[in-house]
């Protein structure tokens, strides 16, 4: 069963330079903002949820950028037996009364986590633009 989206699109400039697109979403809850950095960006991300939960329980994977706006992507395991989830934390920084905040979790298989590691790392933006990831849980 489809938990939850993660899509993430990415044009790069001559320099090399990304700017992503990076949109969550649960249901009808969604959560989509902008972010810049280079080509290696998520690479670390895509490390740790390969290996996740490389330290049992208590691990955790995570990848926050915090500008323009702030997006967290934590994934945890939330019981004994190591249901994990994906935490989404969004906030568009911006001042009162535009100020937008949002925060929920995507539940799914560790080995779902796994493979969306595995996209990432492999991820070639300069060649495929855009990358989607579908919680899957059983």
């Amino acid at each position: 069963m489809n938990e939850g989206t993660i899509r993430i699109s990415a044009s790069v400039d001559h320099d090399g330079d990304c700017t992503f697109d990076l949109t969550a979403s649960k249901g009808k809850i969604e959560a989509h903002g902008h972010f810049f950095g280079d080509l290696d960006t998520l690479r670390e991300f895509g490390e740790q949820l390969i290996a996740f939960p490389e330290a049992g329980i208590n691990s955790y994977a995570a990848f926050e950028c915090d500008w323009p706006i702030q997006f967290v992507l934590k994934v945890y395991c939330y019981d004994v037996q190591g249901h994990a989830a994906l935490s989404v934390a969004y906030d568009n920084k911006e001042d009162e009364p535009h100020r937008c905040r949002l925060e929920f979790s995507i539940p799914a298989e560790v080995a779902s986590f796994n493979r969306l590691g595995h996209l990432l790392l492999t991820w070639q933006v300069e060649n495929d633009s855009e990358l989607l990831w579908q919680a899957q849980t059983s």
